[in-house]
């Protein structure tokens, strides 16, 4: 053998090892996405909430990173659609949360069916809102685990019937209860190998129902804290939503306190975040509109990430606009997963924001769309679906159109 050809061989062979050793110091982290339904921002005491606590919730984003301008869309499928391709959901046909239009087209390619070709161990607990049938099904968009429901909403929350991998099950107990089981369940099943663990709640989307227990703390709650109705706030659904909250928030405390037990809270990523505004006009912050509309209360989510083994300092908050079109780009480059699919995404790779980093950042728009109607929201401004600019910094509740004053801004975003 000529000499240079050994070398190369040599070098080529010492360079696998290297690799190999890396790989075997830096375990993928595990990915565990929990996605409530129907949650405004106003929902949880970190937001200055105190109609209620949600400790367990919170805890994410003082253990890691909060975002205080989070995005996502006015309705529920939506949502799903941006979170799982990192597009804008009608690039990929979902336009609605029914009669088909929730169905995410079959040529996208989704955040599940990366992290499954990567090796990971994939599945969705819960509500999945991007079509019913083969092929539109999650184990067909990349989960080999499904148990839930498929379909936008669903009347039975107490020993629901469910399916498990396209079989009908009878769930058993409260339907968030049940999801979190099983959810439980695939962690410590896959607690040897890297997993991709979604949670896609369908709480507190109506019927509005919950356990005794979490009911009996907040059925004659005094709810100091009021929506834009005032006193005509419709108080027993309200409190009915802090009991849904009060069930979530222990939920997502099981959750935790697993990853503990099990000793994977630490190379483990933690997501938390709400698939659009609050469904009854109760206290968001003060923000215009509620879950349907564009406008900041409809489409202003809470973000929390947490992975203590990444880098990701405690009580990191991110002042960048940000949005559910961003997690696949993030959660892939976290993970050092290569994305599957060629389509041009929408959103960015948030890593340098979560990790600190000194880094040019773009100056962006997030468009969020609904109804025909859009709205355009920069760091400083939003641009209602009626043409109307506000200044969010210094009117967040939308009450002062600035459209005339500052036409150039207006005009740039419409044209956009």
């Amino acid at each position: 053998m000529r000499a240079p050809l050994l070398l190369s061989l040599v070098l080529a062979l010492s360079a696998s090892a290297l690799h190999l050793s890396a790989t075997a110091h830096a375990a993928p982290p595990n990915i565990v996405v929990i996605l409530a339904d129907d949650s405004g921002w106003g929902d949880y005491s970190i937001s200055g909430n105190t109609n209620l606590r949600t400790p367990n919730i919170d805890s994410i984003g003082r253990a890691g990173a909060s975002f205080d301008r989070f995005y996502v869309c006015a309705v529920c499928a939506p949502t799903r659609a941006e979170f799982l391709t990192g597009r804008y959901h009608p690039r990929g046909g979902v336009r609605g949360v029914s009669t088909g239009q929730e169905r995410l087209n079959l040529d996208e390619r989704t955040v599940a069916e990366a992290f499954r070709a990567a090796g990971y161990a994939t599945g969705a607990f819960g509500k999945w809102h991007n079509g019913s049938q083969w092929p539109y099904h999650p184990n067909a968009r990349g989960f080999a685990e499904f148990y839930g429901f498929t379909s936008g909403h669903w009347g039975e929350y107490f020993d629901p019937i469910l399916e498990h991998n396209g079989q009908l099950v009878r769930g058993r107990g409260y339907i968030a209860d049940d999801l979190t089981d099983h959810a439980l369940a695939f962690i410590e099943q896959n607690r040897d190998r890297p997993f991709f663990c979604y949670l896609p709640f369908n709480t507190p989307h109506s019927p509005f129902c919950v356990p005794d227990e979490p009911w009996n703390r907040f059925k004659d709650h005094s709810v100091p804290l009021r929506g834009p109705d005032g006193d005509k706030e419709d108080l027993p659904v309200t409190r009915c939503v802090l009991a849904m909250m009060d069930n979530l928030d222990a939920n997502v405390g099981r959750v935790l306190r697993r990853l503990e037990e099990l000793h994977l809270a630490e190379n483990t990523i933690v997501i938390y975040f709400s698939d659009n505004g609050p469904n009854s006009t109760r206290w968001n912050g003060g923000m215009k509109g509620r879950k349907g509309s564009t406008d900041e209360g409809g489409v202003r989510s809470v973000f929390f990430l947490r992975w203590p083994a990444g880098g990701i300092r405690p009580g990191t908050t991110v002042k960048e606009i940000a949005g559910a079109i961003d997690l696949l780009p993030t959660l892939t480059a976290l993970a050092g997963v290569p994305r599957v699919g060629d389509k041009p995404l929408d959103g960015l790779d948030l890593s340098p924001l979560l990790r600190g980093q000194v880094t040019p950042w773009p100056d962006r728009t997030i468009f969020s769309t609904f109804g025909g109607g859009v709205s355009a929201r920069t760091q400083q401004y939003r641009l209602d679906n009626t043409g109307a600019l506000f200044d969010m910094a210094a009117d967040p509740g939308q009450k002062t159109n600035l459209a005339a004053e500052k036409p150039e801004i207006a005009s740039r975003l419409a044209a956009s």
